[in-house]
Formats: structure tokens, sequence, C-alpha cells
């Protein structure tokens, strides 16, 4: 889910060149062409092309809700976390006899 959020965030507004995507997602350009399909043939990117005739891709209304859905997901992950007040040491405190 986060390199889906992190391709259609870096594609937003007049959109962006697939090396850019492939630099602020962090993923190769093997990956990369697998996610562009998918997201694609999802509707959730759309390819155009810029001035100088350069393919540009730009996260459609369909991926623009999908990042404010994954959005609102992180937000409320970070009130259940706060809530709870958990110890990030927890889960190792089983190893060492706490």
């Amino acid at each position: 889910m986060d390199i889906v959020y992190d391709i259609l965030a870096s594609a937003m507004g007049g959109g962006a060149k697939k090396t850019h995507i492939l630099y602020k997602a962090n993923i190769s350009s093997t990956q990369v062409e697998s996610y562009f399909s998918a997201l694609l043939a999802h509707n959730l990117l759309e390819k155009d092309h810029d001035i100088d005739g350069n393919n540009v891709y730009r996260s459609t209304e369909r991926g623009m809700k999908f990042i404010e859905c994954c959005e609102e997901i992180r937000g409320l992950i970070g009130l259940v976390m706060n809530n709870r007040r958990i110890d990030p040491m927890s889960d190792f405190y089983a190893f060492d006899g706490r």
C-alpha cells in the first residue's frame, strides 16, 4: 500500500515523469512497470504528454481518493496507537522475561 501511495502522491497535480516517480517511490525500473500497468488498468493513474512530448503520469480522481483513504487510515492507526500508549519495546519483553 505504501508504494502505491508514494507513486500516486508523486503523480499529483501536474503529473511527473516515470523516473521522478521511480525515485520518489524508491522502486526499481522493473517494479515501476508492473505497478504502472496495474495502476493504469485500475484507473488510478493516467498517462499524458508534457509540452515537449515526454510521457507524464498523473493521479486520476480515483487515485486521489485512494490517497485520501490511505491518509485517513494512517490517521486512525495513529489514534489507536496513541490511545493504547503502546510501549514500542513491548514486543521484545517476551524474549527477555519481562
